[in-house]
């Protein structure tokens, strides 16, 4: 699982309380730091950024001991986060995958109703296939305007084949696609 800012804000909320902002001023500091790392466009940038925070641990931790946690949380993801930077493939946090839970509510809220469990049942399988395969609109970032998830993943969504992907879920995909990106 990949570390978002809502869990670094939730960690900084159990350690300096929900009025944080105010009453400790460092928490809103040390929040603000963590987000600045999510920020870098550069991996030199946040490497740069995670050196700082962490070599505040000690000034941190000895006036609120309980701030280790949220620096063991940022140095157990950050493997993962700093391969996300400068990648157009990896997500550095999870708000993707919040993304992507909020398009299916959006579509499971306008849907009126299943006949049966079964076609309850079906309907993620359905979502799945439309949401991976519909292009991103014209009042989007200019990088994915027109393009599906599986093009920004790096996939050519002309050659793949589909009538095996229509065939159920995807965790039967064909496994043997040849243009599979590498990176």
């Amino acid at each position: 699982m990949y570390l978002s800012c809502f869990a670094v804000e939730k960690y900084i909320k159990e350690v300096y309380g929900a009025d944080y902002a105010e009453s400790h001023p460092e928490g809103e500091s040390l929040k603000r730091s963590i987000y600045d790392i999510f920020g870098a466009k550069t991996k030199r940038a946040a490497e740069k950024r995670y050196g700082e925070v962490m070599g505040q641990r000690d000034e941190y931790m000895k006036v609120t001991p309980e701030a280790g946690v949220v620096f063991a949380c940022l140095e157990r993801h950050w493997p993962k986060l700093v391969n996300a930077i400068e990648s157009d493939r990896i997500p550095a946090t999870n708000n993707t995958v919040e993304l992507v839970i909020r398009r299916f509510d959006q579509h499971y809220q306008n849907f009126c109703g299943f006949e049966s469990i079964d076609s309850a049942r079906l309907y993620p399988g359905v979502f799945e296939k439309l949401y991976r395969f519909t292009p991103f609109s014209d009042d989007v970032q200019p990088r994915i305007r027109g393009r599906c998830p599986l093009e920004l993943a790096g996939y050519d969504v002309t050659k793949l084949p589909f009538s095996n992907l229509c065939a159920g879920p995807s965790i039967i995909w064909p496994l043997l696609v040849s243009n599979v990106p590498n990176s």
